[in-house]
């Protein structure tokens, strides 16, 4: 028998976490027309794929082979195959004209093997190989390799990939001069269960009419449409706020009213300070007019 909380702590260790029906939606919304076919790299127990019709053919691969029986049994007209998705492609020969997919954050992998050319077709043609310590473009990657020419890629991720350094950011170089990347979307912290952190929605194209990209933030529903050059000029990073800032309400201040306020302020904590030592002299029998002369003294050097 499972017992929940450990299973809950182990997908978390592995980056996995559940995807609630709103987010399975959001991401379906990005998704214009009915597709015939969807694919999920990393299926889980079918959440993403539930949210497409009956009629939509279903194809999955998960590692985890009792996530995988449970999305057999919740979905219909569905493929699943159990397995890891980047040692093993259950479905190399085939492309998809729509791929949904929340892989799991920042995991590690086995790369292929170093040569002049690898032998997996999904990283060939490729400018670096994902780090061994984060398979975030390799899942990335696999997606790319497995979309349509005028297929549409829906892939949650962690915000990281959208500025990360070294290889990286050189195969992230590599997808916005091939003009893939259509849309970047910011997801605020709080909408998994199981954790708090944010999130981004990458929505990759590659029949693209333009090459500009679509930069939009669901915390405050603004959104900024930037070129290519605008997005080269920031080292093609994909951080949603360097694109859209927060315009933050500016408050003007009259300074006479400032310092009319701040005097007055400071006359009363004097006059209460003044008081309290009256109270105490008069207590303690100590001689309170000699402070009050040492005051007088210090107001007058000020004439």
């Amino acid at each position: 028998m499972y017992n929940l909380k450990a299973v809950k702590k182990e997908f978390h260790d592995k980056g996995i976490f559940y995807t609630p029906t709103a987010l399975a939606d959001l991401i379906k919304s990005y998704v214009k027309k009915e597709p015939a076919e969807v694919y999920d790299p990393t299926c889980g127990d079918g959440a993403l794929l539930s949210v497409f019709g009956d009629n939509v053919k279903k194809y999955g691969q998960e590692i985890n082979e009792d996530q995988l029986n449970v999305a057999k049994s919740r979905l219909k007209n569905f493929t699943g195959v159990s397995g890891d998705t980047l040692k093993f492609d259950a479905f190399a020969d085939k492309k998809f004209e729509c791929i949904v997919a929340n892989p799991p954050f920042s995991i590690s992998w086995e790369p292929p093997k170093l040569g002049d050319v690898f032998t997996d077709k999904r990283f060939q043609n490729i400018p670096a190989v994902p780090p061994k310590s984060k398979a975030d473009y390799a899942f990335i990657l696999h997606i790319l390799y497995h979309l349509l020419d005028d297929g549409i890629a829906v892939v949650l991720g962690f915000p990281g990939i959208l500025y990360r350094g070294n290889s990286e950011e050189a195969i992230r170089k590599w997808m916005v001069e091939k003009n893939y990347v259509d849309k970047v979307i910011r997801i605020p912290g709080k909408t998994f269960i199981d954790t708090a952190i944010e999130t981004v929605l990458l929505i990759f194209r590659k029949n693209k009419t333009t090459t500009d990209i679509e930069f939009v933030d669901t915390t405050n529903d603004k959104k900024y449409l930037a070129t290519f050059d605008e997005v080269k000029s920031n080292g093609f990073n994909l951080s949603v706020n360097f694109f859209i800032h927060d315009e933050k309400e500016i408050v003007e201040y009259d300074p006479s009213e400032l310092q009319t306020n701040s005097r007055k302020q400071m006359i009363n904590k004097l006059r209460k300070d003044i008081e309290m030592d009256k109270i105490v002299c008069e207590l303690e029998g100590y001689d309170f007019n000699s402070y009050i002369d040492e005051l007088q003294t210090v107001l007058d050097s000020y004439k």
